[in-house]
Order: structure tokens, then C-alpha cells, then sequence
């Protein structure tokens, strides 16, 4: 595969530190005449000391907590165990203030984003989180059609910074240079727009996962509102000013009932601060639309999945868990209607989602400001990509259990207020008409291919084992029928 290939700190957080600071500051009590002691008593008591400096040693300690907590350049992220895939969506930045400049690195970055087909017409893309899981697939079927790509990543620890790296190796052979930078980082975005005049940016760069949020709420705030808006803020000033892609998610949706899933139906009553944070985006591309004529695409993904995915997600710790022989948590409706009992998500593969990224990138039309100033109405859409075809969680494990060959030791329970929602499930139809999207891979197939790039990627052993397994049942199978049979 070529990855087979087949194919996230404002200072609000200091304003908000100062209010604090300001709510603890210690009220001075002015005595009046009356209460003077007498002048027997001209020395404090050693009670009365101690007192007094128990008292400001409190104010102090109270003063120090306050900074050091509300500071967003001091405040230490809250860490999840280091055998624990969920992580901050931290940077620091001094690891990364020295990775960019230079002649020799704008060098690279005007070679990545250089346009190699024949006809020279092609896309320039700024691809942020290049290194994510959809990020590296679509970075490299845009560089596989000649497009100039350039990819952006800060490879935080929200899971594993490894296989981030390894994707952006990938990426790397061909031809397409991951810049080690954070979305928020303005000094960084107004280089990268002043060294390449992008014609398109794929924004993919994001905190994700709705459970993390239970954890570190902050890290979706700073990657989706504050990223967003950085890298907004780039492109309004940039000229040319780059038409903008954009992933959403269908997390929008939230407590919506009405199925499937469209892009008319409300989505102002969100189930996760994960989906709070996606909406107050789309809301914000509006503004930037409206103000400064930004050509705006949200892409609302559903359940995204396929070789290199993400370690957070079910359908990859499933695989992890039942090969190692752990019992995996199965949740069930805790709720009420026709989904009392099934959990179903409309399972996306990773294919798909890169055609209806693509084909947004394609049609998206141009934005009209210069300078940082609307000259004309500008585009500003907003499409669901999914499969069309919901799957209750129980199948897709009964999938893993025969594509690995091996038991899931199962663990029923109902699913807890997490932020997670019963079923998901959309109607693509507008982009099928606009985009030329259409989803042609099923789960099955999709969960094949992931299966085999799992075992080859972490089990390389136990991978050469069923193939030489599958092998031989496939040459008795043709001795005894005439017929091949697959193992998958």
C-alpha cells in the first residue's frame, strides 16, 4: 500500500488568569481609632503573629496556585498513564520553535508544494495534519495526481507519536514534507502563506475523539476554535487568499432523532464538548465567509475508518484487544425508541472520504478577498460523507472475530453519558449531486484491508503465520473441490 495509501494556547486563558488573580487578592481591614490597643499591648501577641502569618501565607500560596494553574504558557497538561493511547493535545513550544526557517527549509517546502503534472494545472495544497490518519491519505492521492502538497503536523501525544511519524514517512517518499509546526502557531502560518501561494488548504488538523473531552476539555478549545480561527486569520491576509476545505464532523448532530442524518436538520444541541467545539467552527467559517469572502467547505466525516487509522477509535482497539486476548467493552442503548438495544455507526472507509475530499478541494470556487478585504460573494458549503449504511457495533465485532480468526471475550454494558450517541447514519445525496461523491466500499471489505495492514504494521509474525495457514487450506481446498476458498 502507498500508504495504501489507498486510500490538532490563546490568550484566554491569561485574561481569565488575571480575573482569577484579581477574584483572590486579599482585602485589607482599616481599623478605626477605637480599636487601638492599649499601649501596654504596643507588641503583638505571638498568637496574633502567627495568626497574621498564617493568614498571608495562605494569600500567597493562594496567589502562586492561580498563576501557575490559569498561565496557559505554565500550566502542565493533564496527562493520561503512559500505557493509556489517549493523551493531551499539548505541544510545547520550544520543541518546535526551531524546526521551520531557513533557506534550505523554504526550500522544501517550495519543492513539496510545486505542481508536477504535465499541463502545470494542477492544485498547491496546505494539507494541516498531514500526519493524521485521513491528513496522510489525502496528502498522498492529491501528490499521486500531480498536486503540490504541503503537509503541517505538531505530532502531539494524543495517541501514539510513532505511527504519526511513520505515516509522515510515507509522505516523505513521495515527495511530500511534513512541516513540524502547530495550526495555532500565526508566525508559522504567515511564513508558510508568504513562501507558497496556496491555491487550496485541506484543514484536518483537530483534537478529536468525544471521550477525551472528559479529560482534557481545554485541548479542544485551543485545536478547534483557536486553530481554526489561526489559520482563518492566515488566509484572509494571504493573496492570493486560498479556498478552504475543512473537516466537521457528524458529531453535529448530537441528540437529532431524525434519520438519516441531513444537512438541514438542527445540530445546535450537542451531546459532546468535542462536537461543541466542531460546531462553533462551522460557525466561524460563516463569519469569515460573510466578512472577509473566504471560500468555505465543511465536510461533516462519519466514523472514518481503514489502514493507518487512529488507536482511539473502536473498531482499532477491538482488533488490539481481541488479538491479545482482553475482553472488549460492547455498549448498548441506554434509551429508549427503535435503538433501545443497538449501538450502529455508519462506518466510513478511509477511500471514501478521501474522493469526497477531493472532490470539495475540486469544486470548492474561489474565495474573492484581497488583502484581507471581501471584494464578492465567496462559496461557503457544507456536505456529510458517509457510507449511507449504519452497522450495529455487535457486527462489526463479529467481522473482527472471523477476519482475525480469534474469540472476542465480550463485555455487555450500557453506555454511559460520555458524549457518545446511540447511532449514526447520513444521507449523502447533496454530495452525491454537487461532489460526485458516491461510497463504494462496505464493511467487510474495508475491515479486510485494515486487518491485514494491522498485522503486517504491529504483528509482522503473526501475519507470515496466516498467510502460510490460509495457503494451504487454499491448495487442499483445490484438491478436494477444484474450488479456492479464502480464509477472509
Amino acid at each position: 500500500m502507498a500508504p495504501q495509501l489507498t486510500g490538532a494556547p490563546g490568550t484566554a486563558g491569561a485574561a481569565g488568569g488575571g480575573a482569577s488573580a484579581a477574584a483572590v487578592k486579599p482585602q485589607f481591614h482599616h481599623f478605626h481609632h477605637h480599636h487601638r490597643l492599649a499601649p501596654r499591648h504596643h507588641h503583638p501577641s505571638s498568637t496574633s503573629l502567627l495568626s497574621k502569618l498564617a493568614f498571608w501565607s495562605v494569600c500567597s500560596l493562594s496567589l502562586l496556585l492561580a498563576f501557575l494553574l490559569l498561565s496557559p504558557s505554565a500550566a502542565p497538561s493533564p496527562r493520561a498513564p503512559p500505557d493509556s493511547p489517549r493523551r493531551s493535545l499539548h505541544s510545547s513550544p520550544s520543541t518546535t520553535a526551531a524546526t521551520w526557517g531557513g533557506a534550505a527549509w523554504e526550500k522544501k517546502v517550495r519543492a513539496s508544494a510545486r505542481v508536477r503534472r504535465a499541463n502545470g494545472r494542477g492544485l498547491s495544497v496546505l494539507v494541516t495534519g498531514a500526519a493524521g490518519f485521513v491528513g496522510c491519505h489525502a496528502a498522498a492521492a492529491l501528490r499521486r495526481r500531480g498536486d503540490g502538497v504541503l503537509g503541517l503536523d505538531n505530532f502531539n501525544d494524543y495517541y501514539d507519536p510513532a505511527l504519526k511519524r511513520g505515516r509522515a514517512a510515507l509522505l516523505a517518499r513521495s515527495g511530500v514534507y511534513v512541516v513540524d509546526g502547530d495550526i495555532a502557531d500565526a508566525e508559522l502560518l504567515a511564513k508558510l502563506f508568504d513562501v507558497v501561494p496556496f491555491t487550496h488548504v485541506l484543514h484536518l488538523a483537530a483534537q478529536a475523539g468525544v471521550r477525551h473531552a472528559l479529560v482534557d476539555p481545554m485541548s479542544y478549545v485551543r485545536a478547534n476554535v483557536a486553530g481554526l480561527v489561526a489559520l482563518l486569520e492566515a488566509a484572509r491576509m494571504a493573496d492570493p487568499q486560498p479556498a478552504i476545505v475543512w473537516a466537521s464532523s457528524s458529531s453535529v448532530y448530537g441528540l437529532n432523532s431524525h434519520v438519516p442524518f441531513s444537512e438541514h436538520d438542527r445540530t445546535d444541541r450537542p451531546a459532546s464538548l468535542y462536537a461543541a467545539t466542531k460546531k462553533a467552527g462551522e460557525e466561524i467559517a460563516h463569519v469569515y465567509n460573510h466578512i472577509y469572502g473566504l471560500s468555505l467547505t465543511a465536510l461533516r466525516f462519519f466514523t472514518v475508518y481503514g489502514p493507518w487509522g487512529r488507536p482511539d477509535m473502536a473498531y482499532f482497539f477491538f482488533t488490539r484487544d481481541i488479538l491479545a486476548g482482553r475482553p472488549i467493552t460492547v455498549y448498548e442503548s441506554a434509551g429508549g425508541g427503535a435503538h433501545q438495544t443497538t449501538i450502529s455507526r455508519d462506518f466510513t472507509y478511509i477511500d471514501d472520504i478521501v474522493k469526497g475530499c477531493i472532490g470539495a478541494l475540486d469544486t470548492s470556487g474561489r474565495s474573492t478577498g484581497s488583502g484581507g478585504k471581501k471584494r464578492g460573494p465567496a462559496p461557503f458549503r457544507t456536505y456529510n460523507l458517509g457510507n449511507t449504511s449504519p452497522v450495529p457495533v455487535t457486527q462489526l465485532v463479529d467481522l473482527l472475530e472471523k477476519l482475525l480468526k480469534v474469540k472476542a471475550v465480550r463485555r455487555i454494558v450500557k453506555m454511559p453519558r460520555n458524549g457518545d450517541v446511540p447511532y449514526t447514519h447520513a444521507n449523502v445525496s447533496l454530495a452525491q449531486r454537487e461532489l460526485g461523491y458516491r461510497p463504494s466500499t462496505d464493511l467487510q471489505t474495508g475491515l479486510k484491508k485494515f486487518v491485514r495492514w494491522y498485522l503486517e504494521y504491529y504483528m509482522p509474525g503473526f501475519a507470515d503465520k496466516q498467510k502460510q495457514h490460509g495457503s494451504s487450506n487454499s491448495k487442499a481446498s483445490r484438491g478436494r473441490s477444484g474450488s479456492t476458498s479464502s480464509a477472509r
